[in-house]
């Protein structure tokens, strides 16, 4: 089973990747998702839970889909 730690990680990695590749810093991210810099700021520390509401408007800002899910062992 992979730890919460390991996957917090590579899901900001995708994001930071996907900002790199976009050329979108903190301050564009947050204005496309109509929150403060200072929670992106967070965000990106991984300082802040935040909902699967957030992480798909996070997707959505980003051009990329959200799709939690659940597996069998």
């Amino acid at each position: 089973m992979r730890s919460v730690d390991h996957i917090g990680s590579v899901f900001l990695r995708r994001i930071l990747l996907r900002m790199k590749r976009m050329g979108i810093n903190q301050t564009e991210l947050a204005r496309r998702m109509k929150v403060s810099k200072p929670y992106i700021t967070k965000v990106l520390r991984q300082d802040v839970n935040f909902s699967f509401r957030t992480a798909a408007k996070l997707a959505r800002a980003l051009e990329m889909d959200f799709f939690p899910e659940l597996r069998e062992r």
